[in-house]
Parts: structure tokens; sequence; C-alpha cells
């Protein structure tokens, strides 16, 4: 059966390096992966060039297939049960809620133990998005499978403390990662990973 991560967060939180991340994480553990992102510019390919090839599915990070969601999420994955991957990767918008695309998941017989949804949490605007974002935040970290509190490198350690007790305060079970910019697949991380694609049923 097929995994489905989820990596989610708002705009400029790390969740593009956390793709790149996983992807190369993946093929140099031989995981058959594939991606699907809202814009092919979003991990920094020429989105014009490659439209001008027609290509719709291609091969990026050492055998990982991306695609687009320009034809909507089932067509999308319907596209990629012919390359039969291991785990899909989707990026959802920045400034989506993650539980539609959970719901979307699961309304094509995906089960919810088979979705994981990783929540990367940039500490160094918890106040701006506490004070703009509260709903969306407070609904993302709840349907948060792992949070990844992210940027630690950058901020003082209440500020760190602070985002941990929002997160505990929202979903006091949800497992928590402390995480660098620079450094986001750690051994911790990669045991929760490893643990996600390997579990079978509860």
């Amino acid at each position: 059966m097929t995994k489905v991560l989820l990596v989610s967060g708002f705009l400029g939180s790390g969740k593009t390096t956390l793709i790149k991340s996983l992807a190369e994480y993946f093929s140099a553990n031989n995981v058959k992966s594939a991606l699907i992102i809202n814009e092919i510019g979003e991990i920094g390919i020429d989105n014009k060039y490659m439209k001008r090839l027609g290509y719709n599915l291609w091969e990026l990070f050492g055998g990982c297939i991306c695609c687009t969601l320009a034809s909507g999420l089932v067509d999308t994955m319907e596209q990629l049960k012919e390359y039969e991957p291991e785990v899909v990767m989707i990026e959802p918008s920045g400034g989506a809620d993650p539980k539609t695309t959970i719901d979307a998941l699961v309304d094509m017989d995906i089960e919810r133990k088979d979705i994981v949804n990783f929540f990367l949490l940039d500490t160094t605007r918890l106040e701006m998005f506490m004070a703009v974002l509260q709903p969306l935040l407070q609904s993302s970290i709840h349907e948060a499978d792992v949070v990844l509190i992210n940027k630690t490198e950058l901020i003082e350690e209440n500020t760190f403390h602070e985002a941990l007790r929002i997160v505990r305060e929202i979903k006091p079970e949800v497992p928590t990662v402390k995480t660098r910019r620079d450094n986001l697949i750690d051994e911790e991380m990669a045991g929760l990973v490893n643990k996600f694609l390997t579990k079978e049923g509860d």
C-alpha cells in the first residue's frame, strides 16, 4: 500500500527544504517516491521550460517522480498508480488547511493510518501567526501527526518553549521535533519517517 506524506505549513516555513531533504533521503535509502506540488517553480524548476516540453510528470532528485496538481488531486494520484511509488509526498499551498487535502485523500479510499502530516511551524513568526492566523494555525496543528518546530537556531530558548506550549495546548499528544533550517532530517526525524513507512495497521 502506498503511503502519503503531507508536508504542510505556512509560506516560508521550510516546506520546500524538507521536501528536497526527504526526496534525497528516500533516494539514498532506495525508497521509491513521488512528489505532488502546486507549481513547478516552487521547487526551483523553470516552470515555462517544463511546460514547453509538455511534461506533466518528470524525474527529480535521483529517481523521485514529480508532478503538479494542475489536473486535480484525484487525477494526479491516479496518474501515479502506474509508477507504483512506496510513498507519495504532497506539498499543499502555504495558505491551505491540511484537513482539506487529508479529507480528499480519505475520499479516495486511502486509510488515514496511511497518511502522515508533517506540519512545519516557523518559530521566527510565531507572534504574527498567533495574531493573524490563529484559527488556521490551530486547525493545522490539530491535523498534524508530527509538528516540526523549525528555525530554532534563529530564536531564543524562551520562544521555542512558547512554540512548544502552543502546540501542546492545541494537541497534547502530537510528537514534536526541534529542527534547524539546515538540518531537517536528523536521526529523530529519520526514525519517525521510517516508523510511518513500516507501519502496517493499528
